[in-house]
């Protein structure tokens, strides 16, 4: 069975860098492509399609955010299976988030 390929889009390295090394040697999920900013995340969603099979993305970065990279991605119809991780909690922006599709969120401390 192929592995998921998985794209992270965050600015915290930190946190990417333990994403990497928690699926270094997992049998069914690998990540395939990082990027630190909104920005540079929607250039590898639209040039990279056959790269990735997941986004994990952070909604609050620099240039550009996580819903800037939603919101490309629905007026590019750009249709990728999406988890949003973030430390804020505000119920008017998960309810904008899940218009875009998104149906899973992963808490941030």
């Amino acid at each position: 069975m192929e592995k998921i390929k998985l794209l992270v889009i965050d600015d915290n390295v930190k946190l990417t860098d333990a994403i990497k090394e928690y699926f270094q040697n997992n049998d069914k999920i690998e990540v395939s492509l990082v990027a630190k900013d909104g920005e540079e995340g929607y250039e590898l969603i639209k040039n990279s399609q056959d790269k990735y099979d997941l986004i994990l993305l952070d909604l609050i970065m620099p240039k550009k955010d996580g819903l800037y990279v939603l919101n490309s991605m629905y007026n590019d119809k750009i249709v990728k299976d999406v988890i949003v991780e973030t430390s804020y909690n505000a119920a008017e922006t998960m309810r904008t988030v899940s218009e875009y599709g998104v149906n899973y969120y992963l808490k941030k401390k």
